[in-house]
């Protein structure tokens, strides 16, 4: 699945087209991961979190499930950034996974490795407007309960990520053309979903 900074890139694009980009829409794209507070989480926790079905179309439909019973419930943009988190992850796995396996297969002798490479490759993805969303990020110290997530951990998550210090792209695998293919996909299918005018 994308690395945090690759669902901040999605998202602030997407949030840009729908004028979203507040604190509570970027906590609400980072919130899902908080299972990794302390190392890659525990597979139940992670599911939980990201409403994870083993199927792509049983998880779209979780998802959704998901998005109409809480729309009322919790604030609306932390809502759609949990929701376009992971609903990127989904398009991830659908469209990119292979297609970025293959890439890194032709590249490595060691065949068992590929997906600890593409993790590390994509933990070193950054743009630029990551420095504004931090500044976003560190005005607020609001959080919620969502999915066994706690908001303190939430927010322990967010100062975690914040105090990151990447200022570089050196991603080899996440290039403009996968970022901008993978935002329209998850645009379209977002939009699909949401009714929002293009």
């Amino acid at each position: 699945m994308p690395s945090l900074m690759t669902h901040l890139k999605i998202g602030y694009e997407i949030g840009k087209k729908l004028n979203l980009l507040s604190y509570n829409y970027f906590l609400g794209l980072i919130a899902p991961d908080t299972p990794n507070l302390n190392g890659f989480g525990e597979k139940k926790l992670r599911w939980q979190a990201h409403l994870r079905k083993e199927d792509l179309n049983d998880w779209r439909q979780s998802l959704e499930d998901f998005y109409q019973e809480n729309k009322n419930i919790y604030n609306k943009d932390f809502l759609i950034g949990y929701y376009i988190h992971i609903l990127t992850d989904i398009v991830f796995d659908d469209f990119f996974y292979q297609k970025i396996k293959q890439r890194i297969l032709k590249d490595t002798l060691n065949k068992k490795d590929y997906h600890c490479i593409m993790s590390k490759d994509m933990n070193e993805y950054y743009f630029i407007e990551y420095q504004k969303i931090k500044n976003i990020l560190k005005s607020s110290d609001i959080s919620y309960n969502i999915n066994g997530l706690t908001k303190e951990n939430i927010l322990k998550w967010k100062e975690k990520n914040l105090n990151k210090n990447i200022s570089k792209n050196s991603s080899k695998y996440l290039n403009i053309s996968i970022i901008n293919e993978l935002k329209e996909k998850v645009t379209d299918e977002l939009y699909e979903k949401r009714n929002y005018n293009k």
